[in-house]
C-alpha cells in the first residue's frame, strides 16, 4: 500500500468513528443537586424539603422521561444496585420514589417516611433520558432539618443583668462530650446580632446575623454543622451579643430610638454519637456571663470596641470563669422561632485603598474609590489604652466633620 493509501484509510476509520453511533459516547450526567434551592443545607425548617437537579448531556436535544429518587438517614442504603438495595434492611430507607414517568426535576416534594427534627439525611437521584438510557446515580447529595416546632427546642432564652450604658455580655459554656462523636448540629438565635464561637473558633462564615424582623412576631434562628470544631474532652461555646435593630438606644446618629429588650440568646446543640444515641447543650441557668469588650454598639451609631477587655481565651478550654456572672434565664421577644431561609451575608471581597494620605493633624484618610457596604479592618500597634476612631463616610471631605459614621 503507498503512503497515499495509508493516510486514506486512516481517514476512513477516522470517519467511522465520528460518524457512527454517537450513543456510545453519550452521558447523561446529573447536576447542580439542591434541597429548598440550597446545596447541602443545614437547618431546613420543613418536613417536606423540596429536591431539585439539572442534567448535562453530551448529546443534544436530550430530555428527560423519568427519575428515581432515594433518600436514607445512611448514605450505605444509597445503592445504584436496587437489587442489593432490597437485600439489605431498609430500615434508615426513607423514601424511595421507583421510576416516575415525569420530566419534572424542579422542587420535587419528599413524600417518604416522617422526618426527625435536626437529623442529617442523604439523597440521591437518578434519571431516564429520551434514549431510554438510566444516569449513574447523583453523588449523595445531604440536608440537615432544623427545629420543627416550640417542642423540640429544649434550650430557654437567656440574658445578663445590666443596663444599656454597659458594655455589651458575652456567654459561656463548658461542656464534656462523653462519647466519640460522629456529628453535631447547632441552632441558635441571638438578639440582637450575635457571633458564635467554639474552641476558639469563630462558627460558620456569615455576619450581622440575625436578619431583621419583628421580634415580637418572628425570631429567625440559624443552623450549623459544628462536628469538625468538636474535640476530646473539654468543648467551650462563647456568644458575643450586639444591639442591632433589636435594641436601639440612642448615641451619636440614629434614625430611630426603640427596643424589644435587653440583648438576649437562645442555643441548642444537638450532638449525635457513634453508638446511636444522642446529647442536647442547651442555653440554661448553667451558662455563665460578663460584661465583654464591645462597650458601646447602635446599628446607626457605629461600635466600640475596648481590646484591654478581651480576657484571654475566654471563649476556649481550659479557661476559669469563676468570676463571671450567673446568667438570668428570661422570656423571649414574644415571636415565633423560625429557621432563617434566606442567604447570609457573608465577605464577598477584601478590598484594598487605592490612597492613603495623612492629613495635617495626624489624622489618615483612606479612599478605597467607590462606595460599597462593608467593614474595616485594620492592624494596629501601641500602648495599651491607646484609642483609635476609624469613621466612614461617602464624601471625603465631610468625613471628619462629624456627618458621616
Amino acid at each position: 500500500m503507498t503512503r497515499k493509501h495509508t493516510l486514506w484509510s486512516c481517514w476512513a476509520i477516522a470517519a467511522v468513528l465520528i460518524c457512527g453511533d454517537l450513543s456510545v459516547f453519550a452521558e447523561t450526567t446529573i447536576t447542580r443537586v439542591r434541597v429548598n434551592r440550597r446545596v447541602d443545607p443545614v437547618g431546613l425548617e420543613t418536613a417536606t424539603p423540596m429536591l431539585s437537579w439539572n442534567l448535562v448531556d453530551t448529546v443534544r436535544n436530550t430530555s428527560q422521561q423519568a427519575y428515581r429518587i432515594r433518600v436514607a438517614s445512611s448514605p450505605e442504603q444509597l445503592d445504584e444496585d436496587a437489587d442489593a438495595a432490597a437485600r439489605r434492611s431498609t430500615a434508615h430507607l426513607l423514601w424511595d420514589t421507583g421510576w416516575v414517568e415525569s420530566g419534572e426535576m424542579i422542587e420535587i416534594e419528599y413524600a417518604g417516611k416522617p422526618l426527625a427534627p435536626s437529623t442529617k439525611y442523604y439523597w440521591t437521584v437518578s434519571v431516564r433520558n429520551n434514549r431510554g438510557e438510566t444516569s449513574t446515580l447523583s453523588p449523595p447529595a445531604t440536608f440537615v432539618t432544623g427545629l420543627f416546632d416550640a417542642e423540640d427546642w429544649k434550650a430557654q432564652w437567656i440574658s445578663m443583668d445590666r443596663t444599656d450604658n454597659d458594655p455589651m455580655p458575652v456567654f459561656r459554656k463548658s461542656f464534656l462530650p462523653g462519647k466519640t462523636v460522629k456529628e453535631a448540629y447547632v441552632h441558635i438565635c441571638g438578639l440582637g446580632h450575635y457571633e458564635l464561637r467554639l474552641n476558639g473558633a469563630k462558627v460558620g462564615h456569615s455576619f450581622i446575623d440575625p436578619g431583621w424582623t419583628n421580634y415580637r412576631k418572628t425570631c429567625l434562628y440559624s443552623s450549623y454543622d459544628v462536628t469538625s470544631l468538636l474535640r476530646d474532652g473539654e468543648n467551650v461555646f462563647g456568644v458575643l451579643l450586639g444591639n442591632g435593630m433589636y435594641n436601639v438606644s440612642g448615641g451619636r446618629y440614629v434614625k430611630f430610638t426603640g427596643t424589644f429588650g435587653p440583648p438576649k440568646l437562645i442555643a441548642q446543640l444537638e450532638i449525635f454519637y457513634n453508638d446511636g444515641t444522642r446529647e442536647t447543650v442547651a442555653t440554661d441557668e448553667t451558662w455563665r456571663c460578663a460584661f465583654g469588650p464591645i462597650v458601646f454598639s447602635c446599628v446607626y451609631g457605629g461600635e466600640d470596641f475596648d481590646a484591654t477587655r478581651i480576657e484571654a481565651s475566654w471563649d476556649a478550654p481550659g479557661f476559669d470563669d469563676a468570676q463571671w456572672q450567673a446568667v438570668q434565664v428570661v422570656d423571649g421577644p414574644g415571636g415565633v422561632l423560625r429557621a432563617q431561609e434566606a442567604p447570609p451575608v457573608t465577605v464577598a471581597e477584601t478590598l484594598t485603598p487605592e490612597k492613603v494620605w495623612r492629613l495635617d493633624n495626624g489624622q489618615y484618610i483612606a479612599d478605597f474609590g467607590h462606595n460599597f457596604s462593608g467593614r474595616p479592618r485594620i492592624l494596629l500597634r501601641g500602648k495599651p489604652g491607646s484609642k483609635v476612631m476609624v469613621k466612614t463616610g461617602e464624601l471625603i471631605d465631610r468625613i471628619w466633620e462629624g456627618h458621616s459614621y
